[in-house]
């Protein structure tokens, strides 16, 4: 009977605690109770945004009075309040949704994942004022920049700084990414026989010949000269048809600078590399492309991608972009210790949409008769050119009349393209 009473009088006394805990705790709830407000764009809406990788919705500030103060916690896409002393206290939370137009499609841009990142180039130490233009590139391990051109699926490297006449403009830039010449038994396209400039190559002049044409013709591959056949009737795959010429903006002056150094490189070294008027000192010949500049056969604009395109398309893993960016392209395939040691293989290139464990050739020449390219490990690294065996995806910049006009950027729903006149 004691011990029943004793029970009783231990499970009345927390029953009290429990209550004195909820009322206090009420209690306190309700003096500390913040009023919260919205705004997206500065106008005020009625929710706070929800999070998601594609929405393009950033955080930007918070506005509280009473002396609180409120950071953010990006990840957990929530405030955290630091400072709140008193009751009746209010606190707005200012987001910017930003997107970009690709092709007349608006894009949001992306905080993190797969998606179109901006790119900042006001730091250009070597290149002019004009060229600091943001760019916005596709980053990531599958971003939705699929598209259809020529009646095949490419694929958008973005919205790029392009010279057009005396002036720095921005077109939308895209690539065949199953490429035109594989390594199959070492038969794949090489360069050229002796020289690495572009406007000179056989690389460019099959390209922009019989390939533009969807016609039969020399080529040069690792066994030598052959026939290829981009008709449609053998085992290489088309040519362009006239829709898809119709669409390839001819006025755009390609960049064929070069670099006379190929190791300690990073994505903005190479960007500016591109774009130096290098290759008139150590290679005796242009830095650009153009209508005026081409040799042999009539300049159409297929070329090559950039390893700046390559390194800009990957998101940066749990590593981020910028420490991507800061790493030597040459050490992305291998561990670094010196290189900030990060592991840059674990990260930048698996999370890198350009990347197919294949060499891939690009338009960037080092010295003499070399040229660089990315190894099957996504390195870069240089090769002579008659002994160049990466693969050929050819790359187009779009006339500023191609629009996107349907589709969401999936694999199974492209974005198609029409030129609206």
């Amino acid at each position: 009977m004691k011990n029943k009473k004793n029970i009783l009088s231990i499970s009345l006394i927390i029953i009290i605690l429990g209550i004195l805990f909820i009322y206090q705790h009420e209690n306190l709830l309700s003096n500390n109770k913040i009023e919260w407000g919205y705004y997206l764009n500065n106008e005020k809406i009625t929710n706070m945004p929800k999070f998601k990788s594609d929405d393009g919705i950033f955080f930007e500030h918070a506005e509280c009075n009473n002396g609180a103060s409120i950071g953010w916690d990006n990840e957990r896409w929530g405030p955290i309040i630091k400072n709140l002393n008193t009751s009746n206290t209010k606190c707005s939370l200012y987001f910017v949704e930003k997107n970009m137009e690709i092709a007349g499609k608006k894009v949001n841009i992306v905080k993190s994942g797969d998606g179109l990142y901006e790119v900042s180039h006001n730091d250009l130490e070597e290149l002019g004022q004009e060229w600091n233009k943001t760019e916005y590139r596709y980053a990531g391990i599958n971003p939705d920049n699929y598209v259809r051109f020529n009646n095949e699926i490419w694929r958008i490297i973005g919205l790029v700084n392009v010279k057009v006449g005396d002036n720095i403009e921005q077109r939308v830039k895209i690539l065949r990414i199953d490429g035109v010449g594989e390594q199959k038994d070492n038969g794949h396209y090489i360069w050229d026989t002796d020289t690495n400039n572009w406007a000179t190559s056989k690389l460019k002049d099959m390209l922009n010949g019989i390939y533009y044409e969807s016609g039969i013709g020399d080529c040069y591959t690792y066994k030598g000269l052959e026939q290829c056949d981009f008709s449609g009737n053998g085992d290489l795959p088309k040519g362009l048809d006239e829709t898809a010429r119709n669409m390839i903006d001819k006025e755009v002056i390609w960049n064929i600078g070069g670099s006379n150094t190929y190791k300690d490189l990073t994505v903005k070294m190479v960007y500016e590399r591109e774009r130096s008027t290098i290759t008139e000192n150590i290679n005796q010949y242009p830095a650009e492309w153009s209508n005026e500049t081409d040799v042999g056969e009539k300049h159409n604009g297929i070329g090559l991608i950039y390893p700046s395109d390559f390194g800009y398309a990957t998101n940066g893993g749990s590593l981020g972009r910028e420490a991507c960016f800061n790493g030597y392209l040459d050490r992305w395939d291998n561990v670094s210790p010196d290189n900030i040691s990060k592991n840059y293989k674990d990260e930048c290139i698996p999370n890198d949409w350009i990347y197919n464990d294949s060499y891939i050739s690009t338009l960037l020449p080092y010295n003499n008769d070399y040229v660089f390219q990315f190894s099957s490990l996504g390195g870069l690294t240089i090769t002579v050119v008659e002994r160049s065996n990466g693969s050929i995806w050819p790359v187009v910049y779009l006339t500023t009349s191609t629009k996107i006009i349907d589709g969401n950027g999936t694999l199974e729903e492209p974005f198609a393209l029409s030129v609206q006149n």
